[in-house]
């Protein structure tokens, strides 16, 4: 099983600072980014919302989607993984999808 993290804001988020963020998690996340017409193309398959909110002082934060999909084998989507929720239960449905 492994586990796939996609940016919505490529413009920002360059290979070295995805891999930056992604050491906080597991090694075996992964960070996909890619020209902001895939990102899009992307965004629409997987119905993300992202919008750039502007920051009052200059700069931006990204308003967005945020949703974990499983997906089978065959890239299949299964269903939304709810991440609030205790570790017990969110296991016990991990165990029960795969």
């Amino acid at each position: 099983m492994s586990a796939i993290f996609v940016t919505v804001d490529p413009e920002r988020d360059t290979p070295e600072k995805l891999k930056l963020y992604l050491s906080s998690f597991h090694p075996r996340i992964s960070a996909l980014s890619g020209s902001e017409a895939q990102i899009e193309a992307i965004k629409k398959a997987y119905f993300v919302y992202a919008k750039r909110v502007p920051l009052e002082g200059g700069g931006y934060t990204m308003d967005h989607t945020s949703v974990v999909y499983l997906m089978d084998k065959g890239g299949k989507f299964i269903a939304p993984f709810n991440l609030k929720r205790d570790a017990d239960t969110a296991a016990a449905d991990l165990r029960r999808r795969l």
